[in-house]
């Protein structure tokens, strides 16, 4: 009874949801897209979430952006240079920039956006990312004001930025830096950002946002490359699970959904194999491990911890994604790297492995007489919660016990940001291929580094990379830092992402590619 409740309550949710949210089946013109994760901003700086910077990438454009394939292109700069000691890097705008309001778009905007992103208040998640920028590091600590970045305005078309450092990935890293408008910001302050005066710059501007999770969009005729537009209208569902957006898929009712689950995947391959598209993705499942709590201040328990995991299980048998079994920190899709750093046990059968994670974890006063239980956060989802338990049972063996903690994603990221765990479900993600986005969260003073890990040659080896004119150079230095990090394990990483979508076949060109988004500029509808 209680389970054909539950069925009939998730009925009338989903049904809720199409009659206040969903069009019918088919509407020309309308392109219908869901994906795991909640919408929590409208704030392209503020982005707490993938699905958020899904959203960002539909409503804005930095000054650079990425194709249909996910290239590196120009976006709102025609072009740019860089001075050939490469500390600085001047960006010329296009002639046709505006915001949605009919305000034109010019340097200064780039200029306040670039300070804003960078501020304290921000406290933008990859603000660190850009301390190569003249005084980055110490604008975003407070300890210069916002004027002191290395950001200027040369003319109304130019945007100059001064370097400390060479940043070879600087052009990547713009595409994630959305600009806000500065008028808007003056006028609403905070609420600038809601549904009913947001202002954007992108293909899209917002019709509304339901408490259901649903954002709708429409074309923004002022776009540079509006008459490209091929869709005039995109519905985003969110707060539905994997479940129901398959449910809605197969309905007809959504036409380009994402499948994070393995039950709904295995479906998909029975009744739409020739619509599932899989490609690798720039992302990656680690274990974070709180560096600075109890026993795994030390490297060994850390280390026996990750020979204590059967990757190939939690992939194979518990996850059911596809996933790639990986003992690397840079993913496998991230293809500038060259082969993957793996550790020195990489090619140990089962039995050494726990043979050694036991006397490891022995050494420290660890094992089946002597129990350790860690604490293991994650935002509650049931694809984590097996991985946690199927790791569980792989550590109880070893001694090892797991108090497992699922919570609402604000309630997640409260507690790891004050490291109120041992361990946490650490899914890192790149929207542009940078090897950067991976190894430099690392750093002691990254805003990313949840593990609370500290390490002085990986802060210099992470530097002396960062400084590196030639990319073959800065790689090297990169893989450095990754030796030392699967010495001293901060993260114990556990699979390399790939990602699942179901796409309709009234969708319109769809290109198969690694980066987290396909803004729906690019894609069409064959009404």
């Amino acid at each position: 009874m209680r389970r054909r409740h539950f069925l009939y309550a998730s009925a009338a949710a989903t049904a809720a949801i199409l009659a206040n949210a969903a069009p019918a089946a088919g509407v020309p013109g309308v392109l219908r897209r869901s994906r795991a994760g909640t919408l929590t901003t409208l704030d392209p700086q503020r982005l707490g979430s993938s699905l958020d910077a899904e959203i960002a990438a539909e409503l804005f454009v930095g000054l650079t952006t990425t194709d249909a394939r996910g290239r590196l292109v120009g976006g709102c700069a025609a072009n740019w240079q860089r001075s050939s000691d490469g500390l600085s890097w001047t960006f010329k705008l296009r002639d046709d920039a505006a915001w949605s309001d009919g305000q034109p778009l010019g340097a200064e905007d780039f200029v306040f956006s670039v300070r804003r992103f960078m501020s304290p208040e921000a406290a933008a998640t990859l603000a660190f990312r850009f301390d190569a920028i003249k005084n980055g590091s110490a604008v975003r600590a407070g300890r210069l004001p916002l004027a002191s970045l290395g950001i200027s305005a040369p003319d109304a078309q130019t945007v100059r930025f001064e370097l400390a450092q060479p940043e070879t990935d600087l052009p990547a890293l713009l595409a994630a830096l959305y600009p806000v408008p500065s008028h808007a910001i003056a006028k609403y302050g905070r609420d600038w950002a809601k549904p009913a005066v947001v202002v954007t710059n992108g293909a899209y501007r917002v019709r509304s946002w339901a408490q259901s999770g649903t954002v709708d969009l429409v074309a923004n005729p002022r776009f540079w490359s509006a008459s490209d537009v091929a869709a005039p209208r995109v519905q985003w569902i969110s707060g539905i699970d994997d479940a129901t957006r398959l449910r809605l898929y197969l309905s007809d009712q959504l036409d380009l959904v994402q499948i994070s689950d393995g039950t709904a995947l295995a479906l998909a391959k029975q009744q739409r194999a020739k619509e599932l598209r899989t490609t690798p993705a720039w992302g990656a499942g680690w274990l974070g491990v709180n560096c600075r709590r109890g026993k795994l201040v030390e490297p060994d328990v850390r280390r026996a911890l990750s020979l204590g995991v059967d990757r190939a299980v939690l992939a194979s048998k518990v996850r059911q994604l596809d996933e790639r079994p990986w003992e690397s920190i840079v993913p496998a899709a991230v293809t500038d790297y060259g082969a993957p750093v793996l550790p020195e046990h990489s090619l140990w059968p089962r039995s050494q492995r726990l043979a050694v994670a036991r006397e490891l974890l022995g050494k420290h006063g660890i094992g089946p007489r002597r129990r350790v239980t860690l604490q293991s956060l994650y935002a509650a989802n049931p694809v984590t919660q097996r991985m946690f338990l199927a790791i569980g049972a792989m550590w109880r063996p070893l001694g090892v016990d797991l108090e497992l903690v699922g919570l609402e994603t604000r309630a997640y990221s409260i507690r790891l940001r004050a490291g109120e765990y041992d361990l946490q479900d650490y899914v890192p993600f790149a929207t542009i291929q940078t090897i950067g986005t991976f190894i430099g969260r690392f750093a002691s003073d990254s805003f990313l580094n949840f593990m609370f890990y500290n390490n002085v040659e990986v802060d210099r080896l992470s530097a002396l990379a960062e400084r590196q004119l030639e990319p073959a150079m800065r790689i090297a230095r990169y893989r450095e830092v990754e030796r030392i990090l699967l010495r001293d394990y901060p993260v114990i990483p556990l699979y390399s992402a790939t990602a699942h979508r179901l796409v309709a076949p009234r969708v319109a060109g769809w290109r198969d590619h690694e980066a987290l988004t396909t803004p729906s500029r690019f894609l069409g509808l064959t009404d």
